[in-house]
């Protein structure tokens, strides 16, 4: 009885600090940074472009899942992307979706959502003007082995922030925690 009620008290105490959000928040946050590096070192291993595909529903929890392609591909600059946004539903009628990309199923087989509590709040793209706050944000990485400098930003909604930075000529994830935009790293 006594060594049960010792082993009660430990877990009483000791369960609320293994699975507290804030500590599934944190892992969370690590993971990510850990597989943007894997993203990268597949790229070039398999010469392939590859992308973390960040996806900040509305509503429900926010996600993200790897996808890739063979070879080097394309990226449209944001003034090309706002003229295909143009086109009317009539000129898209009748055309598919034309992507190459699939999910990469050597880092996720499906999307990965974030923990209860833990949202994207944006992904700023040094080749974009303004950051992403909804939808789908691409980050992509190239088999040359450079990537877009990206910065995904995250958030509890309430006193939590926290920063990932991308780095384009090494793939190294760094994690601030804080926000901190990409503008305010680079000394701009």
């Amino acid at each position: 009885m006594i060594v049960l009620a010792i082993i009660v008290g430990i877990l009483t105490v000791a369960a609320p600090r293994l699975f507290s959000t804030s500590t599934q928040m944190r892992a969370a946050i690590r993971k990510l940074a850990v597989i943007s590096r894997e993203v990268r070192n597949n790229a070039r291993m398999y010469n392939m472009t590859t992308r973390l595909v960040i996806d900040m529903k509305k509503e429900g929890a926010h996600s993200y899942v790897v996808e890739s392609s063979d070879g080097d591909v394309t990226l449209l600059s944001e003034e090309q992307q706002k003229e295909l946004d143009r086109l009317t539903e009539i000129q898209r009628e009748g055309e598919k979706p034309k992507t190459s990309f699939s999910i990469e199923s050597r880092v996720t087989r499906s999307a990965v959502a974030l923990p209860r509590g833990l949202f994207f709040e944006s992904v700023e793209l040094a080749s974009r003007e303004q950051p992403v706050t909804e939808g789908k944000a691409y980050i992509h990485f190239f088999s040359k082995g450079f990537s877009e400098d990206a910065a995904l930003h995250l958030t509890d909604r309430k006193t939590l922030n926290w920063t990932i930075l991308i780095n384009p000529l090494t793939g190294r994830a760094e994690v601030f925690e804080r926000k901190i935009s990409l503008k305010e790293i680079r000394g701009q």
